[in-house]
């Protein structure tokens, strides 16, 4: 029996106050709500949210898109999974903001950052956002921009450490300003569970063409930082990610020699259309993965190495069925 415990756990909030169960693209954009117009009491255990997870226990996953395949990891209905959840959720996904100190090719052809009036601010984080982590096990930040160049998300990462102490936290960074300085100041060294990098490159060169605005060096150094704290069991996961293109994919073994150095997860993602960004502007030029691309015979070459039968690789689902189809 196919099932998916989302929507009885965790949820995502992104910057328009938008709450979905997991990534957008996941579930069609299905929004169960919004934080600035509905009180999260009335969005947890809403229509729409009850409405998903009874399709849910229906078999119904036409609120799902295909690329996601959580429906097929799980094959048990716990007896605790009810229609209205008294607990708000234990893991919670924030993207609440899109400033970013760089403009990596795949995501964005500008630089953001946003400002904020920093009283109003701090009273809405008190008042809106913190009561929101009652029973909030993991925060997870990243997902839509850098949360260590964000002064709300920091904040947000601050108050949540201080008010919440047994908190763990979940950081989706690009590797340059998450340092163990900055760790210690907002108190979460010790609370944090996972680091998640975004790196799509193992050189300097291919770094240099995706990363503009980038620091080599610092992302190396914070490398080295985050496989101490994975081999001293001071965080419980170290991911590295790599959305696989036509300017790096040659980097894709190297990418996995890196990772297993440095006591890393190496995830590769396919390329997705996203935005009105150079990539987005001309998806067909990049997207390797189509049988149409002038380079994907050299790419499956590569993708057929036995390097990614390694243990700590992970193939997502629209690799792994190109990989099968390449012979492995």
């Amino acid at each position: 029996m196919a099932f998916c415990s989302h929507p009885f756990y965790r949820i995502e909030i992104y910057e328009n106050g938008d709450v979905y169960n997991c990534c957008p693209h996941f579930i069609k954009f299905y929004s169960v709500g919004n934080i600035f117009e509905t009180p999260f009491n009335e969005i947890w255990n809403g229509e729409r949210q009850k409405e998903l997870r009874r399709k849910i226990f229906n078999q119904d996953f036409s609120l799902c898109d295909d690329i996601c395949n959580r429906k097929k990891l799980e094959e048990e209905i716990k007896p605790e999974y009810k229609e209205t959840v008294e607990k708000y959720p234990e893991e919670i996904s924030i993207s609440s903001d899109n400033t970013c100190n760089v403009r990596c090719k795949i995501c964005r052809d500008k630089y953001y950052i946003n400002k904020y009036d920093t009283k109003k601010l701090s009273e809405e984080i008190d008042n809106l956002w913190l009561p929101i982590f009652k029973d909030a096990k993991l925060l997870r930040f990243g997902c839509s921009g850098e949360p260590f160049a964000s002064y709300k998300e920091l904040l947000i990462i601050k108050k949540a450490a201080q008010k919440y102490p047994d908190l763990k936290f979940h950081f989706h960074t690009n590797g340059i300003l998450g340092d163990k300085k900055r760790l210690d100041l907002l108190g979460v060294f010790n609370k944090t569970d996972t680091i998640t990098l975004s790196l799509h490159s193992a050189t300097f060169w291919t770094y240099n063409k995706i990363v503009r605005g980038g620091k080599w060096n610092k992302v190396m150094n914070n490398i080295k930082l985050y496989s101490y704290m994975k081999k001293n069991d001071i965080i419980k996961n170290f991911r590295m990610i790599f959305v696989v293109y036509s300017e790096n994919y040659k980097d894709m073994p190297k990418f996995v020699k890196l990772a297993q150095k440095n006591n890393a997860q190496a995830e590769f993602w396919a390329l997705r259309k996203t935005g009105n960004t150079e990539i987005g502007r001309h998806f067909e030029k990049y997207n390797i993965t189509d049988k149409n691309h002038p380079k994907h015979k050299d790419f499956l070459k590569i993708l057929n190495m036995s390097i990614f039968d390694n243990d700590n690789v992970v193939l997502y689902p629209e690799l792994q069925e190109l990989r099968k189809q390449a012979g492995k």
